[in-house]
């Protein structure tokens, strides 16, 4: 097949593809859990009545010395996106149920073969300096992701811009380089739309629904509502103060403590023992995006090249006991898939057991008599060490060793080649809709070949999915490749769990909308 991967550095692609891994860090293995009644995790609370105007949220995400007001690099850190998605708008966004919305963009409709797509913005929505957004801010914000080499620009790869058509001042047709059906959603990607001609990112104006009053690089920003926002709901708050706290222990306290509104990213501990606490209410995102914990097998290396041998490790995994033990009774039993809870699962394959008896029986026939492994593994965030350190120990059953080659938490991803590499590494991926993960994970094109599944079967299974515009067809294309890959795939992965964050009982609307870490503020309100 023809290379058609972006001239973009390894290091680019590990943080697009993997998002910024935070989360649920700072939590600490427990060998069993409490009571049947903790299973149920605490949600967020509905209010009743209309959404309340005015008032100010104070809310605290991680940071870090990598922050930035630089828009296109608003990935850095969750701080920066969250401040982002409060001032920019997107062409489209994910809904609560993982399918598309559209925001900026008023359609976005493909030709049949997927080759062209043409695109028509909203009337009458402005920026917050006055100007109006027309369909020339789009183009010159795509050509600006893909020149600068923004984490979203391999999302952009098959987007042929030069050739984009414009037809007036709010629609232009996209062509693409091949068949691709799936543009809506990599409009979803964080793709932050700016006016036509900007040169200094850090100071542009955007058409969110706040207008930054004040940006000091580590500590925060105060935003303020923006009057003229074109939306028929929110904002609902006359002010929105974003605080910079790295420690996700610190960020609860200062929640209890009346220093601020909402804690992001608190840990599974902490989430635990606040269960009780009346004044504070767990915040916990939609199924389909909490983390998949588990590991990856490399397919194009021994001992894993025998399918066989993988499957017998996928066995040996005790989902269950993955469960109570790592994720604290908050999660649910992975089937060694990504996407579960998203639309176009393949809800028929039926959930992988704990058996080592036939992990046994499928290493005996791959002629394999004593297995034995090294996982690279790390406490860079929880679920990683905590999680190989029961596979291991669960796996003796099966007759298969597993040693911990423990990395320290800041050399593993410090080089992609080593990461992207590994025959067997746990792993805490960061949900994102399915077609967007078979065009980054699987193939001989794919961008970041994890797990080093590749071949003419999983081209042509790829190129299916790549190419499928309608529902029907998107349906069909990854329920054909998710078959495939629950035999033949080197994802092992026993347990989905989520990103939690705290509020005060008086805070609501905050939605993740695709991204727990870094939600939207755009409905919140004080009631």
């Amino acid at each position: 097949m023809t290379d058609s991967r972006p001239t973009l550095s390894r290091r680019t692609l590990l943080r697009t593809a993997t998002g910024i891994t935070v989360g649920a860090a700072g939590a600490v293995l427990l060998t069993a859990c409490g009571s049947d009644d903790d299973k149920t995790p605490a949600a967020d609370r509905k209010p009743t009545g209309a959404p309340k105007r005015g008032g100010k949220l104070r809310a605290a995400f991680i940071g870090g010395s990598n922050e930035t007001a630089d828009v296109l690099k608003a990935a850095n850190t969750p701080i920066d996106y969250v401040r982002a998605r409060a001032i920019y708008d997107e062409l489209c966004v994910l809904d609560a149920d993982g399918r598309t919305e559209m925001q900026l963009a008023e359609s976005l409709t493909p030709n049949a073969d997927g080759t062209e797509w043409t695109l028509k913005v909203r009337s009458g929505v402005t920026f917050s300096d006055g100007r109006k957004l027309t369909i020339d801010d789009v183009l010159f914000t795509l050509r600006t992701y893909v020149s600068t080499q923004a984490n979203q620009a391999p999302l952009l790869a098959d987007l042929d811009l030069p050739k984009a058509r414009r037809k007036d001042e709010l629609t232009a047709v996209l062509v693409m380089k091949r068949p691709h059906g799936f543009l809506d959603l990599v409009f979803t990607q964080g793709i932050f739309i700016v006016p036509a001609g900007t040169k200094d990112f850090d100071k542009v104006p955007g058409s969110g629904p706040f207008i930054l009053q004040q940006h000091r690089v580590g500590q925060g920003a105060t935003l303020k509502r923006n009057p003229n926002y074109w939306g028929s709901a929110g904002p609902y708050l006359d002010e929105l103060e974003l605080v910079s706290i790295a420690d996700g222990a610190a960020r609860l306290n200062a929640l209890k403590a009346g220093q601020i509104d909402y804690a992001a990213s608190i840990s599974l501990v902490a989430g635990k023992s606040e269960r009780a606490n009346a004044a504070v209410q767990l915040i916990i995102p939609p199924k389909w995006e909490w983390p998949n914990f588990g590991a990856m097998l490399k397919r194009s290396q021994d001992p894993f090249k025998d399918a066989r041998v993988a499957q017998a490790l996928k066995y040996a995994v005790d989902r269950e006991q993955m469960v109570e033990r790592v994720t604290l009774g908050f999660g649910e039993v992975g089937n060694d898939l990504f996407g579960k809870f998203l639309p176009f699962y393949a809800e028929d394959l039926p959930q992988r057991q704990y058996d080592p008896d036939k992990a046994r029986s499928l290493l005996k026939e791959a002629g394999v008599d004593k297995l034995s492994l090294t996982i690279r593994t790390s406490d860079y965030e929880y679920g990683l060490a905590e999680g190989a350190a029961v596979l291991a120990e669960q796996a003796k059953k099966a007759g298969i060793s597993i040693g911990l080659d423990k990395v320290p938490a800041g050399d593993f991803f410090a080089d992609p080649k080593v990461f992207i590499g590994a025959k067997f590494q746990s792993a805490n991926r960061k949900p994102r809709p399915l077609p967007l993960d078979v065009l980054f994970f699987y193939g001989t094109d794919a961008l970041l070949p994890f797990t080093g599944v590749a071949g003419p079967k999983i081209d042509d299974l790829v190129t299916n999915v790549r190419s499928a515009v309608s529902d029907e067809q998107r349906r069909s294309s990854i329920g054909d490749i998710q078959h495939y890959l629950y035999e033949e795939g080197g994802d092992l992965v026993w347990a989905k769990a989520p990103v939690l964050a705290a509020a005060t009982p008086k805070v609501h609307g905050v939605k993740s909308l695709g991204y727990p870490t870094f939600p939207s503020f755009r409905d919140a309100y004080l009631a």
